[in-house]
């Protein structure tokens, strides 16, 4: 998706958001290069204490220590893509079934098209992947940490990413994935469930 606004001054609160939606947007796209493997090992704390977010972090951190790229991406493969149907779907519409999958996609690219994102040319990934989703958040995160943006990124959040994330999470650990993957919908949930009460105090 390219975003056709000049990139803004963030604060650094912001700054850590936009990197965590990056970060978690590239590990539910693909399987984990060794590269990627790497730094997250290497990675800092990204909060002292032992908050939840914190722990997550380091849980992940440690499994990335211990992971061997080509059979992650392997498993990334069979959990999430898989021959035919994948037993995991990473599609966020299956999850809010009470709301209807159709109607949840045709209303989400008429709001990619208002917020002036557009699909890549070689995108052929319906645009409701958790993937798609979580990069969508990293740009309006990256719009600005003014009120306007902040109310932007909430509409958006509560609309196409909060009533389904909890239901990919689950589906993930009740397969069960590998301790790698659980690690990272574990980090992805707890920044989620942080992000939603962000929003609550707005």
């Amino acid at each position: 998706m390219n975003n056709v606004r000049a990139p803004a001054e963030l604060a650094p609160e912001d700054e850590g958001r936009l990197n965590l939606y990056a970060l978690l947007a590239r590990l539910l796209y693909a399987g984990p290069d060794e590269a990627l493997l790497q730094a997250l090992a290497g990675a800092p704390d990204l909060e002292a204490g032992d908050g939840p977010l914190a722990l997550a972090w380091r849980a992940l951190r440690t499994q990335a220590a211990g992971t061997e790229a080509l059979a992650e991406t392997l498993a990334f493969d069979t959990i999430f893509v898989g021959v035919g149907k994948a037993p995991v779907t990473p599609y966020l519409s299956h999850y809010m079934v009470a709301v209807g999958q159709e109607r949840i996609l045709v209303a989400l690219r008429d709001t990619l098209r208002e917020l002036g994102l557009e699909r890549g040319a070689l995108s052929s990934e319906p645009e409701d992947n958790i993937a798609t989703v979580l990069e969508v958040m990293r740009h309006l995160v990256a719009r600005g940490s003014d009120a306007p943006s902040l109310l932007t990124q909430e509409a958006f959040f509560r609309e196409y990413l909060q009533p389904g994330y909890r239901g990919f999470c689950d589906a993930t650990r009740e397969l069960p994935a590998t301790a790698f993957h659980v690690a990272v919908v574990d980090l992805l949930q707890v920044f989620l469930d942080a992000e939603a009460e962000q929003f609550e105090m707005h």
